[in-house]
Protein backbone atom coordinates (compact mmCIF):
# COMPACT_ATOMS: atom_id res chain seq x y z
CA UNK A 1 0.00 0.00 0.00
CA UNK A 2 1.42 3.42 -0.61
CA UNK A 3 0.10 6.77 -0.15
CA UNK A 4 -0.08 10.10 -2.56
CA UNK A 5 0.08 13.24 -1.77
CA UNK A 6 -1.80 15.58 -3.47
CA UNK A 7 -2.64 19.20 -3.22
CA UNK A 8 -5.62 18.64 -0.75
CA UNK A 9 -3.86 16.71 1.55
CA UNK A 10 -3.44 17.44 5.10
CA UNK A 11 -0.24 16.13 7.35
CA UNK A 12 -0.43 16.15 10.85
CA UNK A 13 2.67 15.80 12.70
CA UNK A 14 2.35 14.16 15.75
CA UNK A 15 -0.93 12.80 15.81
CA UNK A 16 -2.45 11.57 18.43
CA UNK A 17 -3.94 8.16 17.39
CA UNK A 18 -4.49 5.14 18.21
CA UNK A 19 -2.12 3.89 14.87
CA UNK A 20 0.33 6.35 15.12
CA UNK A 21 1.15 5.19 18.88
CA UNK A 22 1.63 1.74 18.03
CA UNK A 23 4.01 2.58 15.25
CA UNK A 24 5.66 5.06 17.08
CA UNK A 25 6.22 2.03 19.67
CA UNK A 26 7.36 -0.13 16.96
CA UNK A 27 9.61 2.08 15.98
CA UNK A 28 11.28 2.22 19.53
CA UNK A 29 11.58 -0.84 20.57
CA UNK A 30 13.49 -1.39 17.20
CA UNK A 31 15.25 0.58 17.77
CA UNK A 32 16.27 0.48 21.69
CA UNK A 33 16.93 -3.53 20.75
CA UNK A 34 19.11 -2.48 17.70
CA UNK A 35 16.79 -3.99 15.37
CA UNK A 36 16.45 -0.51 13.15
CA UNK A 37 20.26 -0.04 13.24
CA UNK A 38 20.90 -3.54 11.96
CA UNK A 39 18.44 -2.75 9.10
CA UNK A 40 19.68 0.31 8.20
CA UNK A 41 23.36 -1.03 7.84
CA UNK A 42 22.00 -3.87 6.29
CA UNK A 43 20.20 -1.30 3.16
CA UNK A 44 23.31 0.86 3.42
CA UNK A 45 25.34 -1.95 2.57
CA UNK A 46 23.08 -3.19 -0.42
CA UNK A 47 24.40 -0.51 -2.45
CA UNK A 48 23.68 -0.31 -6.35
CA UNK A 49 25.68 -2.53 -8.48
CA UNK A 50 27.39 -0.17 -11.69
CA UNK A 51 28.69 -3.46 -13.12
CA UNK A 52 24.21 -3.94 -13.85
CA UNK A 53 23.53 -0.48 -15.09
CA UNK A 54 23.93 -1.14 -19.34
CA UNK A 55 20.96 1.11 -20.26
CA UNK A 56 22.19 4.25 -21.88
CA UNK A 57 20.16 7.50 -22.19
CA UNK A 58 20.19 11.17 -22.62
CA UNK A 59 19.08 14.17 -20.90
CA UNK A 60 15.83 13.95 -22.89
CA UNK A 61 15.13 10.72 -22.79
CA UNK A 62 14.94 11.27 -18.95
CA UNK A 63 13.05 13.86 -19.05
CA UNK A 64 10.60 12.11 -21.25
CA UNK A 65 10.29 8.78 -18.83
CA UNK A 66 9.56 11.10 -15.90
CA UNK A 67 6.77 12.80 -17.78
CA UNK A 68 5.28 9.24 -18.35
CA UNK A 69 5.47 8.75 -14.93
CA UNK A 70 1.94 9.52 -13.90
CA UNK A 71 2.98 11.04 -10.47
CA UNK A 72 4.46 7.87 -9.31
CA UNK A 73 7.99 8.20 -9.62
CA UNK A 74 9.96 4.93 -10.02
CA UNK A 75 13.71 4.47 -9.68
CA UNK A 76 15.60 4.85 -13.58
CA UNK A 77 19.21 3.42 -13.68
CA UNK A 78 21.12 4.45 -16.72
CA UNK A 79 24.49 5.96 -17.79
CA UNK A 80 24.29 9.47 -19.06
CA UNK A 81 26.94 10.38 -21.62
CA UNK A 82 27.47 14.21 -20.61
CA UNK A 83 29.28 16.24 -18.65
CA UNK A 84 28.65 18.89 -15.17
CA UNK A 85 27.59 21.95 -16.34
CA UNK A 86 27.06 23.74 -13.31
CA UNK A 87 28.65 22.67 -9.88
CA UNK A 88 27.86 24.40 -6.96
CA UNK A 89 30.49 24.65 -4.36
CA UNK A 90 30.24 28.70 -3.68
CA UNK A 91 26.85 28.43 -1.93
CA UNK A 92 26.89 28.46 1.51
CA UNK A 93 28.76 25.67 3.27
CA UNK A 94 25.80 24.34 5.03
CA UNK A 95 24.56 24.20 2.11
CA UNK A 96 27.43 21.76 0.52
CA UNK A 97 28.48 19.97 3.45
CA UNK A 98 25.78 18.72 5.51
CA UNK A 99 25.42 16.38 8.62
CA UNK A 100 23.15 12.93 8.31
CA UNK A 101 22.62 10.47 11.40
CA UNK A 102 24.86 7.59 11.77
CA UNK A 103 21.67 5.58 12.15
CA UNK A 104 19.03 6.06 9.45
CA UNK A 105 21.58 8.48 7.36
CA UNK A 106 18.92 11.19 7.25
CA UNK A 107 20.38 14.93 7.18
CA UNK A 108 20.05 16.19 10.83
CA UNK A 109 18.41 19.47 12.28
CA UNK A 110 21.31 22.13 11.72
CA UNK A 111 20.55 24.25 14.89
CA UNK A 112 20.37 20.81 17.46
CA UNK A 113 22.82 18.30 15.25
CA UNK A 114 19.89 15.94 16.33
CA UNK A 115 18.39 13.42 14.49
CA UNK A 116 14.59 14.71 14.47
CA UNK A 117 13.72 11.22 13.30
CA UNK A 118 15.78 8.97 15.68
CA UNK A 119 16.18 12.06 18.63
CA UNK A 120 13.42 10.16 20.27
CA UNK A 121 14.05 6.39 19.86
CA UNK A 122 17.38 5.88 20.44
CA UNK A 123 20.39 6.73 22.66
CA UNK A 124 22.72 7.44 19.00
CA UNK A 125 20.55 10.17 18.21
CA UNK A 126 23.83 12.93 18.26
CA UNK A 127 25.98 10.31 16.19
CA UNK A 128 26.67 12.01 12.78
CA UNK A 129 28.84 12.24 10.17
CA UNK A 130 29.73 14.77 7.40
CA UNK A 131 29.29 14.31 3.92
CA UNK A 132 28.98 16.44 0.99
CA UNK A 133 25.27 17.04 -0.54
CA UNK A 134 26.28 19.22 -3.73
CA UNK A 135 23.61 20.20 -6.28
CA UNK A 136 25.21 20.19 -9.95
CA UNK A 137 23.59 20.31 -13.88
CA UNK A 138 24.05 17.21 -15.95
CA UNK A 139 24.07 18.44 -19.83
CA UNK A 140 24.26 16.59 -22.68
CA UNK A 141 23.26 17.36 -26.46
CA UNK A 142 19.78 17.35 -26.46
CA UNK A 143 19.36 19.24 -23.05
CA UNK A 144 20.15 19.35 -19.21
CA UNK A 145 18.66 17.72 -16.45
CA UNK A 146 19.00 20.35 -13.62
CA UNK A 147 19.15 20.58 -9.75
CA UNK A 148 21.20 16.75 -9.65
CA UNK A 149 22.75 15.63 -6.57
CA UNK A 150 26.15 14.75 -6.22
CA UNK A 151 26.85 13.02 -2.70
CA UNK A 152 28.76 11.47 -0.41
CA UNK A 153 31.11 8.66 -1.54
CA UNK A 154 30.53 9.24 -4.65
CA UNK A 155 31.16 13.28 -4.80
CA UNK A 156 34.40 12.39 -3.04
CA UNK A 157 35.39 10.45 -5.48
CA UNK A 158 34.58 12.49 -8.09
CA UNK A 159 36.33 15.59 -6.52
CA UNK A 160 39.20 13.82 -5.30
CA UNK A 161 38.65 14.81 -1.51
CA UNK A 162 37.37 13.77 1.60
CA UNK A 163 35.38 16.55 4.25
CA UNK A 164 37.56 16.58 7.25
CA UNK A 165 34.98 17.68 10.02
CA UNK A 166 36.38 21.01 12.22
CA UNK A 167 34.26 23.17 14.51
CA UNK A 168 34.03 26.17 12.68
CA UNK A 169 33.50 24.11 9.25
CA UNK A 170 29.80 25.90 8.79
CA UNK A 171 29.62 29.93 8.03
CA UNK A 172 25.86 30.19 8.94
CA UNK A 173 13.01 16.56 -10.66
CA UNK A 174 15.79 14.99 -8.20
CA UNK A 175 18.72 12.77 -8.92
CA UNK A 176 21.18 11.18 -7.17
CA UNK A 177 24.85 10.74 -9.30
CA UNK A 178 26.06 7.00 -8.34
CA UNK A 179 29.32 7.06 -10.43
CA UNK A 180 30.87 10.00 -12.12
CA UNK A 181 33.82 9.33 -14.25
CA UNK A 182 35.84 10.70 -17.56
CA UNK A 183 33.80 8.31 -20.43
CA UNK A 184 36.27 7.02 -23.43
CA UNK A 185 34.81 9.10 -26.42
CA UNK A 186 34.83 6.18 -28.90
CA UNK A 187 32.74 4.37 -26.57
CA UNK A 188 30.05 7.30 -25.78
CA UNK A 189 29.89 8.34 -29.33
CA UNK A 190 28.61 4.62 -30.37
CA UNK A 191 26.66 4.39 -27.75
CA UNK A 192 24.79 7.82 -28.61
CA UNK A 193 24.63 6.91 -32.25
CA UNK A 194 23.63 3.25 -31.72
CA UNK A 195 26.08 2.14 -34.13
CA UNK A 196 29.55 1.01 -33.73
CA UNK A 197 31.78 3.43 -35.53
CA UNK A 198 35.42 2.34 -36.54
CA UNK A 199 38.55 3.47 -35.21
CA UNK A 200 40.99 4.93 -37.86
CA UNK A 201 44.53 5.21 -36.84
CA UNK A 202 46.62 7.43 -39.14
Amino acid sequence: MTATVISKTIITTNPETAEANVLFSFIRESAQTGALHDKMEEQSKESINLETIVDVYTVKQLKEKALQSDGKPEPVFGIIYGYISMLDIDDNVSKVIRNRCSVCRFVVNEMSNTCTFCGDITSDSNSTFVSFDILVDLTDHTGTLYSCYLSDCVAEETLGCTITSSPNWRSGLKANILSCKLANPIEASQSLLGKKLHHVAW
